[in-house]
This record gives structure tokens, C-alpha cells and sequence, in this order.
């Protein structure tokens, strides 16, 4: 049997509610969700190449909070580009 080792993850409150909810419905052992979670998603890192990459969380400046409320507020007309990519067109 192989070795195992315990990690400790602080999470917030919604995600442990999600899993233990999912843990009762399913019987699958917390530990089991946890580890196929953590494989499943080091496997597609690793599938993809690192420019791939979105991260899940992005922090702003204020500065860039700001210009990004101006710009949903005051979009910028589409560019001739954008309307072909949008209707389809190549």
C-alpha cells in the first residue's frame, strides 16, 4: 500500500459546505473527493501549455478597479475586428 501523506488547506466556509454536502449525498469519503480534485486538476495543468492558463482569481489595483468600472460603465465602441468576430465572419 502506498504512503500517504495529509495536507492541510484552509478553504472558506462555502466550499467546505459544498463538499460536505456532496460527501453525504454521494458516500465518498471526503479524503477520495479531495484527492481526485487535486489530481484531476494537476492533470489538465499539466495537458496545457502554461500560457493556457487562466487564473481562477485575479487581484487589481485600485487603480485598475477603477479603469475597469469605467470601461463597463463606458464601453469603448467595437472595432472593425471585433464586429467581424461576432457576426461570424473570418
Amino acid at each position: 500500500m502506498a504512503k500517504e501523506k495529509q495536507v492541510s488547506a484552509y478553504v472558506s466556509e462555502r466550499t467546505n459546505e459544498r463538499l460536505d454536502l456532496f460527501v453525504r449525498e454521494s458516500g465518498v469519503k471526503k479524503a477520495r473527493v479531495i484527492e481526485d480534485a487535486i489530481n484531476a486538476h494537476l492533470d489538465a495543468l499539466e495537458s496545457l501549455p502554461p500560457d493556457a492558463i487562466i487564473p481562477t482569481r485575479i487581484v487589481l489595483t485600485d487603480e485598475s478597479w477603477d479603469r475597469l468600472v469605467e470601461h463597463l460603465e463606458s464601453p469603448p465602441d467595437p472595432t472593425p475586428a471585433l464586429r467581424k468576430l461576432m457576426q461570424g465572419r473570418e
